[in-house]
């Protein structure tokens, strides 16, 4: 079996802090979206493993980053998406359905397991293997239940789990099933796919169009593709959207064991001063925070400084500093200087700074 990770979009979900860095780059709970993502492979796939990704923006970073940190372990190989055209100097490019025609000699006559990197589940992805080994099968979807299923794509599925009918973003849903991030395409029907992927591509796309990926699975479905629903049972967390990932972040931070102690350490070394912590707090390296109240759900990256700061529901980026700060629900990007300020949902990208006290 290939894997296949589209990587190459702009991640619009998420600007502005996607306007230095790609998504899968955004670090929660101490761990990029994208490492998120390769330790669940890790423990699903065997060493030696061939993965695929398609780059476009920001390809450098990521192919330097990835092969620094898991050419070890996976066979990795790059492949570059054509943007569609440019807006200033940011590229469009023309949807995930263009993005995995890109793999099609990477995938031709083997089985596919593909991923999106903004969709982490807080299991590994051994159920859905099993249940593709142990299925009359040419294809598993990997789904769940969603509380907004206008922003994904929405399955209707027969009393065995099959899948009747996918559907992008419906103005009307039939359906709270949405598609999660994971889909594994049997060799049985993989050339298929690229074949009417190949033809949708040959199709002029108007403005604002992309090629999308759910038609040609709904396609495949109406051919008499056997594509079968995989439900996991904990959470997959969607990192998309601001509020999402918020979600995510405290679905995390769940998960992290992270105990009192570890704030003592912190104290007795002098990194933390007259300061509270409300668990669960994720706290990175070379972090300082004076005369603050911390948490619940707050995630801070590397080389933080706080002082004077009330901080709950909210995920700091590396280099953040902040001063007499009140905030709630808030996504903060690396490098940024915050001062003087007291407002929820505060939502900044990378290097920016924002005061209201006449500093010079």
């Amino acid at each position: 079996m290939r894997i296949i990770c589209p990587l190459a979009g702009v991640g619009k979900g998420l600007q502005p802090f996607t306007y230095s860095k790609p998504k899968a780059f955004l670090k929660v709970a101490g761990k990029r979206l994208i490492d998120l993502n390769l330790i669940k492979l890790m423990k699903s796939f065997p060493k030696g493993t061939k993965i695929c990704f398609i780059v476009g923006y920001k390809k450098r970073q990521i192919k330097e980053y990835l092969n620094q940190k898991y050419s070890e372990y996976f066979e990795i190989d790059f492949i570059e998406q054509t943007p569609l055209g440019y807006t200033a100097e940011e590229p469009f490019f023309p949807g995930l359905g263009d993005a995995i025609l890109y793999a099609k000699e990477f995938a031709f006559n083997d089985d596919a397991f593909i991923f999106l990197s903004d969709r982490v589940p807080l299991e590994d992805y051994s159920s859905i293997l099993i249940n593709f080994h142990q299925c009359d099968c040419d294809g598993i979807v990997n789904v769940k239940k969603v509380e907004e299923p206008q922003h994904y794509g929405v399955v209707k599925l027969d009393n065995d789990g099959f899948l009747t009918q996918i559907v992008e973003k419906p103005a009307i849903p039939e359906s709270n099933v949405a598609v999660s991030g994971v889909y594994i395409i049997a060799k049985s029907i993989i050339n298929r796919l690229f074949e009417l992927l190949d033809n949708q591509r040959k199709k002029t796309l108007l403005n604002g169009e992309v090629y999308q990926f759910t038609p040609i699975l709904d396609k495949l479905i109406q051919e008499g593709a056997r594509i079968k629903s995989n439900e996991m049972i904990e959470e997959v967390l969607d990192f998309g959207r601001p509020e999402s990932l918020l979600k995510g972040n405290r679905f995390l931070l769940s998960e992290i064991k992270n105990q009192d102690p570890i704030y003592e350490d912190l104290t007795r070394n002098g990194m933390i001063i007259d300061t509270k912590i409300i668990p669960p707090v994720y706290i990175g390296k070379n972090v300082k925070i004076i005369d603050s109240v911390i948490g619940p759900n707050v995630s801070m990256g590397d080389d933080l400084n706080l002082e004077k700061c009330i901080l709950s529901e909210s995920v700091l980026g590396d280099g953040v500093r902040l001063k007499r700060i009140i905030s709630s629900e808030s996504i903060i990007g690396d490098y940024s200087i915050l001062e003087d300020l007291i407002k929820n949902g505060i939502t900044i990208g990378d290097a920016s700074f924002i005061t209201t006290s006449n500093t010079k």
